[in-house]
């Protein structure tokens, strides 16, 4: 294996990743208390709960328009916003999950270091391959960036720490701790192209047993920040991470849906709207009248003891159901309804702008799929949102994951990653084996896609080939349509339909 540099995780006084992982899990509680941003410190995941929903509850349209006309000045209230509504409302929620849970980190190539013009060193090329591959497998990507991809749709940036236990047997060492984005902001570009940002160090002056527990590179950028007095810090490369949506505008700091925002408002207030008329639509009033003696001029002469009709209605009252009331009044016994017509109307509408707000989402209607009528319909769909959901957010991937993996080895492969989404990966491996069949070198490729790491295939390979010979001891090789067909150019005939079947057999016998 290729000599390693000196690690990122080198230091005594930094926790693993797993320890991080254990730590967040049981702090859980803690994490989601937390005062108010402006008379105290938060921790972690206090940027995501309690008191920013009791305040974005009074949003109003008129402060959203005046958020909007110039969101640099209100970053935070927009990205409570953004928060508030992925709580409230389940189509928002859906739609940042349609986007963040498109990205395919399984669909890469891993190619070693090439040169068309000197001699390659096979075993040179092997142990920078291998020393790569490890790397990937024990970092477990997937789930770890997923997190990040989600924060990027509510939030537009997200900021991290990197953890990751290059020592570590097992997969999933790679632990993301995001920093709270209201003490971070973007300073600018490493070299490789990585995003840079800075943390107020102000974050720690309620928070020291988190800035012991943290270890590096906090208590570095803690002892920068006691020597020179300024509270904004660089976060050192090493240890960043930060990925931006909206790459092309770094002083703009805004949700990718913000534009959708008023519409989910209004469509918030139709359904409380919706819920008010169902109350109304089974809700009905009595109205208990005490007679009069007829003939008599004196209104106050009742044909009934006024004492014992109260006494009587208030027995019907304990009696009456929920949604029902009851007065007593000098008018005919009768009941009084709401019109269930205007109930009805107001869940049209409601139902109408859910369908307005995923037709303007980008392409994202295919969550509204009753309008979509045809394969092709939700084919140009889904590479239309597989576009929008990767154009930046897979290159930023990209450069921080073959950064980290040059922090541990000194002749790193390069990842590639490939442009394909959860939506459009079968069509992309399709393509693949027909670029296998020209001799094209995707097989790695298309077992990862499969589901097995470039290690794991090479594994099983030789495991089946080398080990047990299953080649040798299977007198038929497993076939599929790709790679076999009969004498006479056609299928075999378990791959034929039953219309063909029937059909071979007239052309037999005739």
């Amino acid at each position: 294996m290729a000599t390693k540099k000196t690690s990122a995780n080198g230091t005594s006084n930094r926790p693993s990743a797993a320890e991080m992982r254990d730590w967040f899990e049981k702090n859980k509680g803690r994490l989601e208390r937390f005062e108010d941003a402006k008379d105290a410190l938060l921790n972690l995941r206090s940027i995501s709960k309690d008191t920013r929903y009791r305040t974005v509850q009074k949003i109003t349209k008129e402060d959203l328009k005046r958020y909007l006309e110039n969101p640099n000045n209100y970053e935070e209230e927009l990205r409570n916003i953004s928060r508030y509504l992925v709580t409230r409302c389940q189509i928002y929620y859906r739609l940042i999950k349609y986007y963040a849970n498109m990205f395919r980190l399984d669909a890469r190539s891993v190619i070693p270091n090439y040169s068309l013009i000197e001699d390659n060193d096979k075993d040179a090329v092997l142990e920078s391959y291998e020393s790569t591959l490890k790397i990937l497998d024990k970092m477990g990507l997937q789930l770890e960036f997923l997190k990040v991809y989600t924060i990027c749709m509510i939030e537009d940036v997200y900021y991290g720490v990197k953890y990751f236990d290059e020592n570590s047997n097992f997969g999933n060492s790679l632990f993301l701790l995001q920093m709270p984005p209201q003490y971070c902001k973007l300073q600018g570009i490493f070299p490789n192209g990585t995003l840079a940002y800075s943390l107020n160090m102000d974050f720690f002056k309620r928070n020291k047993d988190l800035l012991e527990l943290w270890g590096e590179p906090f208590q570095s950028m803690q002892k920068q920040y006691d020597k020179d007095g300024i509270k904004w810090v660089l976060m050192p490369q090493e240890y960043s991470v930060c990925l931006k949506f909206r790459i092309e505008d770094l002083d703009l700091i805004l949700s990718p849906f913000a534009g959708l925002f008023n519409a989910l408002l209004g469509l918030l207030e139709l359904e409380d709207l919706e819920d008010i008329a169902a109350e109304q639509e089974i809700y009905k009033l009595l109205v208990a009248t005490i007679p009069t003696i007829q003939g008599t001029e004196d209104p106050n002469d009742f044909a009934v003891d006024p004492a014992i009709a109260v006494d009587y209605f208030n027995k019907m009252c304990d009696a009456l159901p929920s949604y029902t009331d009851a007065i007593i009044s000098p008018i005919p016994v009768d009941y009084i309804s709401f019109d269930k017509n205007r109930a009805s109307n107001d869940i049209n509408k409601v139902q109408n702008a859910t369908k307005t707000v995923l037709n303007t989402s980008g392409g994202s209607q295919v969550l509204n799929s009753a309008d979509i009528s045809s394969s092709s319909g939700y084919e140009a769909t889904f590479k239309l949102d597989t576009e929008f959901a990767l154009s930046s957010l897979l290159p930023q991937t990209e450069r921080h994951v073959n950064y980290w993996i040059s922090q541990y080895t000194n002749n790193p492969a390069k990842v590639k990653f490939y442009d394909v989404s959860t939506y459009t990966i079968k069509q992309f491996r399709e393509e693949l084996l027909e670029n296998a069949q020209n001799s094209l070198p995707t097989k790695l490729a298309l077992a990862s896609m499969s589901g097995l790491s470039e290690l794991d295939a090479l594994a099983l390979n030789f495991l089946e080939e080398d080990v047990l010979g299953l080649a040798d001891r299977f007198s038929h090789p497993l076939s599929t349509s790709y790679t076999q067909s009969n004498n006479d150019g056609t299928k075999d005939v378990d791959d034929l339909s039953d219309e063909g079947e029937l059909t071979r057999d007239k052309d037999k016998n005739g």
